[in-house]
């Protein structure tokens, strides 16, 4: 069946490229080329599907949202970004957007969101919907950062979890973000002003992460010279987030499982339950889905955890947010440690793009805290940077020479693999041809194939 698509983007390419996918789709296709004109046809014509970019001049893709849900017959609308954020995920899905996509984007992907986006339109336009936008929340400070494919769906996640109340699975390696996450979803929820507590459950033994969970009476157990108060009492109307839900044992599990259940937790030596009203966000570096099916964790307490499920991908899986990650951290320790760092040099980067980075997010703020600390420049090279195995080599040994010995073996690396393609060695290196002649000399390395 054929609907009324309105695009609006200003720039030409991407317009007619639009235009001329829907179009083969069977779709009737009105271009805008600016905020300002697709706000004039939302006043005058009805849009089942408005898709639009969000950074445009004067009128932004906000603004065409806010258009499109008060003028327009509760229009669906799809908001495009070549430069993603949390906060932008979060008020475009609080004001009502259908879906926030990023650019580029494979077609395939993006029909589908269309066809979804109609679906919806189609099932909901004798509806009217009288509660208005959501109130835009915000973070307190910028926590997660990078406009990847892979960020933006973390983000998209997050703004949608943060709307309802239901559990909360956060899945990604150490160092990743789980517990940002988790502090960001409670911060744009409606229990944003009542307590936000985490634990990590793998730090304690089982008695004493029990005690700590639901708390217990005076002379329950030796050393409980007084009652204490459970954290899910202490975080009821609040959040508390579960770190490492994976490490806790099969008798916990089994508590856990009846306060999310429930809404009752039992204090170590009561008789009686107590109602709780926690919303319960857990995280985890392991396979929970494996450990269920070897019976080594609850099923049914895996399904209660993961009603929403958000994985965190790996930085070195989403390595195009290096740039931003290293602004970010380089602002804040600039800042803390009274410096006027500007940048990091190419051949920097370069070495940061060319590590493993097992300790992901949390291994480079701490390499870059180290590294602005003992510099007495205001520029960083690759002796400020002290890692240990770059991606696909041993470590070597030595300080200063290892590094040398590294980039040595990174540039001839990649010269084979682009056949010794100068300009696309650069780039794939990040630097300018000039300074790839300028290494090249410095190492010895032959620019021509062998």
């Amino acid at each position: 069946m054929s609907h009324k698509i309105l695009v609006v983007d200003d720039d030409e390419v991407s317009r007619k490229l639009l235009k001329e996918v829907l179009e083969k789709e069977g779709h009737e296709v009105v271009l805008a080329e600016s905020g300002e004109q697709a706000v004039n046809l939302l006043r005058k014509t009805t849009f089942p599907v408005v898709l639009s970019d969000i950074r445009m001049v004067e009128l932004d893709g906000m603004a065409v949202l806010r258009e499109a849900k008060k003028s327009s017959a509760h229009a669906v609308v799809i908001l495009m970004t070549g430069f993603g954020s949390l906060e932008g995920a979060i008020e475009a899905i609080q004001e009502g957007a259908f879906d926030y996509v990023s650019k580029p984007f494979k077609m395939a992907d993006l029909k589908q969101v269309i066809f979804r986006a109609l679906k919806h339109w189609e099932s909901s336009r004798s509806m009217r919907d009288n509660s208005g936008p959501a109130s835009t929340m915000k973070l307190e400070e910028k926590s997660l950062t990078g406009k990847s494919p892979r960020m933006v769906e973390v983000y998209k996640t997050l703004a949608r979890a943060s709307l309802s109340s239901s559990t909360v699975l956060v899945i990604g390696e150490s160092g990743t973000g789980k517990e940002l996450v988790a502090k960001a979803i409670h911060e744009n929820s409606p229990r944003r002003n009542k307590k936000f507590i985490p634990i990590n459950c793998g730090a304690l033994t089982e008695t004493l992460l029990e005690s700590e969970l639901f708390g217990h009476l005076k002379g329950s157990f030796t050393g409980a010279v007084s009652e204490k108060k459970g954290l899910f009492e202490e975080a009821n109307g609040g959040t508390l987030f579960l770190d490492e839900i994976g490490d806790i044992s099969p008798a916990l599990q089994i508590k856990l499982l009846r306060v999310l259940q429930e809404n009752e937790i039992r204090p170590v030596g009561a008789s009686e339950s107590r109602r709780v009203d926690v919303r319960v966000i857990a995280a985890t570096h392991r396979d929970l889905e494996a450990l269920a099916r070897v019976g080594k964790f609850r099923d049914d307490l895996f399904y209660r955890l993961k009603v929403i499920a958000i994985e965190l991908p790996a930085l070195r899986e989403r390595m195009e947010d290096l740039p931003d990650l290293v602004e970010h951290f380089l602002s804040i320790f600039s800042a803390k440690n009274k410096k006027s760092i500007s940048h990091i040099s190419d051949e920097a980067m370069s070495l940061l793009r060319n590590y493993s980075w097992p300790g992901n997010i949390r291994e480079l703020e701490h390499a870059i805290e180290r590294a602005v600390a003992m510099t007495n420049t205001h520029v960083l090279f690759p002796e400020d940077f002290h890692l240990d195995t770059p991606k696909g080599q041993d470590a070597p040994t030595g300080s200063m020479t290892s590094l040398e010995e590294m980039e040595k073996n990174h540039i001839t690396k990649v010269l084979i693999e682009t056949n010794y393609n100068k300009s696309k060695a650069s780039e794939v290196l990040g630097i300018d041809r000039a300074t790839l002649y300028r290494k090249a000399q410095k190492y010895g390395i032959d620019l021509h194939s062998k």
